[in-house]
């Protein structure tokens, strides 16, 4: 067995607070693992440990380590690891197949003071590392009245949003901003647009350089070290597949359905649960009276009312089970489900 590589940090040679330390140890057969086996790191004068992640490899003869940087974390001359660092933690690590236990030792694999790979986790400064508009038109490349843009911006480690950071978007020749709409605690921050009828722009959306503002909120990094807000080379000049035209209306149509609830107990809903279905529109759209959805429960159609989400892109409709109720093979949506009932859903 051998330490394969630990992988190089986002930028230079020093990982920072909240960057993912990836350690990768090969075998020299398939082995399978069970439980949570460590990876000891030494990060300056302490002992840091790496946890099994089962996610790239699965069984093979490649094991994926990884570690979060902790703001506290220091090592100017390089991280170590020591020939009996790799433990079972509880669990097991075997040739696939077989009950044989696989050798930990790294022997001279082992690291000592890995001057590529050195750690600061007090000093780092989130800086953008990519921008992309995340969204599509409905139809073509132009987007209607009421459709979102949705814009991303990504930092080269995590970082935490407080309030409501903005990215301003050049339409035409106005600006519009796209309000901080998720991503807090993970590097890429999502930002929301609206378009509006007297929104015009035949050549693309622009990002400028300087787009990205905070409007009262904070962008930081896990030790509290604020981002630096500039896009540089990734603004954007003209995204030519992101046209507008705002007089154009949008018709809303469906984009997603879920079954959103999940049964008290097990995979079965029980009489008096209630069953939630979401329907997603590609654009906001306001709902008067009282739609409904018709789900199929065993041989029988039953109408999930309306419940809640006018003026957003997300329906809910409710369902209570009842005594009678009864489907052993999973309800089911039908592409006709969805009937106004004499109500009205329609763009804003």
């Amino acid at each position: 067995m051998n330490l394969l590589q630990i992988r190089a940090p986002a930028s230079g040679d020093t990982f920072g607070a909240g960057e993912v330390i990836r350690l990768i140890v090969q075998f020299d057969v398939s082995v399978t693992i069970t439980g949570s086996p460590q990876l000891a790191l030494t990060i300056g004068s302490r002992t840091r440990q790496a946890t099994y992640d089962p996610s790239p490899f699965g069984s093979s003869n490649l094991v994926d380590f990884r570690y979060r940087v902790l703001a506290t974390d220091a090592d100017s001359d390089g991280i170590s690891i020591g020939a009996n660092a790799l433990t079972l933690n509880g669990g097991t690590i075997r040739q696939t197949g077989t009950a044989v236990d696989a050798v930990l030792g790294l022997g001279s694999s082992a690291i000592t003071n890995s001057a590529n790979r050195k750690v600061n986790g007090a000093a780092t400064v989130p800086a953008v590392n990519a921008v992309s508009i995340a969204s599509s038109p409905s139809s073509g490349d132009t987007y209607g009245a009421g459709e979102q843009i949705a814009v991303q911006v990504g930092f080269q480690i995590p970082v935490t949003v407080t309030g409501t950071p903005r990215v301003a978007l050049t339409i035409g020749t106005v600006t519009r901003q796209a309000d901080y709409a998720s991503g807090s605690g993970t590097q890429t921050l999502t930002f929301h647009y609206n378009v509006q009828t007297t929104d015009t722009d035949t050549d693309g959306i622009g990002v400028g350089a300087s787009a990205l503002a905070l409007n009262g909120g904070t962008i930081q990094s896990g030790a509290g070290t604020n981002a630096t807000l500039g896009l540089g080379t990734r603004a954007v000049a003209n995204a030519t597949n992101h046209k507008v035209n705002g007089s154009t209306a949008t018709t809303p149509a469906v984009n997603t359905v879920t079954v959103s609830s999940a049964p008290a107990s097990g995979s079965t809903y029980g009489a008096g649960e209630r069953i939630t279905v979401e329907v997603g529109f590609q654009i906001p759209v306001a709902v008067t009276g009282t739609p409904q959805v018709a789900l199929t429960i065993g041989t029988a159609t039953r109408q999930a009312g309306y419940a809640s989400g006018s003026g957003t892109t997300a329906l809910t409709f409710s369902y209570t089970v009842q005594t009678a109720d009864s489907d052993s093979n999973g309800l089911s949506v039908g592409a006709s489900a969805l009937a106004l009932n004499g109500g009205t859903i329609q763009s804003l």
